[in-house]
């Protein structure tokens, strides 16, 4: 048996000129993470991160604060989807004053305007299917591997084991945890979600979702 580990990126700089950059909380985020992993004697085989600034911060936070020697590997498979083209894409096409992510998301993942996204929903959840099948095939019996990446993916990962769709999808990615983890085990009965979104490693006033 073989775990996946998947880590949501710590909080990003909201409001900034650079949203892709971890504030202040999300460096402290991330380095609480290494320090329960150190405690737990969570030892990463493999550490792999998206292409995305916030995704490889949170890992070099995390991978120091653990005392890991592993490098770190970058695959843009494991990119967050295009936040800022779904939101102006919303706005070009349906509605001009438009703002909240969490009202252009369902549009986007509706499936019925794929056309005018430079990642369609159906893209998006391929790729991440692809990433998580071939990293599950590569993970050998007693290896942990580590996967820095946003809540996004996180949330496709989980609703695939658990059966769901784009409903159970959006549902998740609303509720992922800056630096939360979610556990896979792989196994003889295949892929296995054992725990979503766990992060008893952050005090009350450190729980962030953005």
């Amino acid at each position: 048996m073989s775990v996946i580990l998947f880590v949501r990126h710590g909080k990003a700089s909201v409001g900034a000129a650079d949203y892709d950059v971890l504030s202040d909380i999300g460096e402290r985020q991330s380095e609480l993470l290494g320090t329960e992993f150190s405690r737990r004697g969570v030892s990463a085989t493999r550490i792999l991160t998206g292409r995305l600034n916030r995704q490889q911060q949170t890992a070099r936070c995390t991978r120091l604060a653990s005392n890991w020697s592993t490098v770190v590997e970058v695959d843009e498979a494991w990119n967050e989807f295009d936040h800022e083209d779904v939101v102006a894409t919303r706005r070009r096409v349906d509605a001009p004053d438009a703002e909240p992510l969490d009202r252009a998301i369902p549009r986007w993942s509706s499936g019925l305007h794929d056309h005018e996204y430079t990642e369609p929903f159906p893209a998006f959840t391929k790729r991440v299917d692809d990433a998580f099948r071939t990293l599950a095939a590569e993970s050998a019996s007693g290896e942990t591997a580590v996967v820095f990446t946003s809540a996004g993916v996180i949330g496709w990962v989980a609703a695939t084991l658990l059966g769901g769709g784009e409903q159970q999808w959006s549902a998740l990615n609303r509720v992922a945890v800056n630096s939360g983890v979610t556990k896979v085990v792989v196994g003889s009965r295949g892929r296995t979600l054992v725990t979503f979104n766990e992060h008893s490693h952050l005090p009350p006033q450190l729980v962030s979702y953005r």
